[in-house]
């Protein structure tokens, strides 16, 4: 908890970011999704579990999934 007579905006540069950013956005460090341990969020790979950080998830997009199961379902039909 932040001590009530802290002032976030002593110090700032006039050039750098306003208070309200640095209060929102800078935090340095993330929690993994995948172990739960607190990392720099510049970081690429968890260092504790290796989890790839950057990137999209590798999901199964819907339609991959519409084909399979309509691929199944004529090939029982085909074999009734």
């Amino acid at each position: 908890m932040r001590d009530p007579d802290w002032d976030i905006t002593e110090g700032l540069d006039p050039e750098g970011p306003s208070a309200a950013d640095l209060d929102r956005f800078g935090n340095e460090m993330v929690t993994c999704p995948e172990c739960g341990s607190d990392i720099y969020d510049q970081a690429e790979i968890c260092p504790n579990c290796g989890r790839l950080l950057s990137g999209p998830e590798k999901k199964l997009p819907l339609w991959t999934i519409a084909v399979a199961v309509l691929t199944i379902a004529m090939l029982l039909i085909w074999l009734a």
